[in-house]
């Protein structure tokens, strides 16, 4: 399993991919440059739209994408998806 620390930002207007705020253990899609990875993330307090939120992202299938962990680096912006629809954004803060 891949986890990092991550600030990330859910959108207002997402297209209808989640109507509401986020929450710990929600499971959107990790967009890596156009590859969406499965991901969870782990939060302490619910995330608030339009807000940044640092936040725990894993990779379960972590392994299975090995390639990817080289990409994986401090400030690296990538895109959150839910049903092939952008939900948010985020940067990485600390890969370890």
């Amino acid at each position: 399993m891949l986890e990092f620390i991550a600030d990330i930002y859910l959108f207002k207007d997402n297209g209808g991919a989640m109507p509401g705020d986020g929450w710990s253990g929600m499971m959107p899609s990790f967009n890596m440059d156009g590859d969406l990875i499965a991901s969870r993330i782990l939060c302490d307090k619910p995330l608030i739209k339009e807000q940044w939120h640092e936040v725990i992202i894993q990779l379960p299938y972590g392994d299975k994408f090995e390639h990817i962990k080289g990409k994986l680096k401090n400030e690296y912006e990538f895109k959150l998806n839910i049903g092939g629809r952008v939900l948010g954004k985020g940067i990485i803060k600390c890969v370890e």
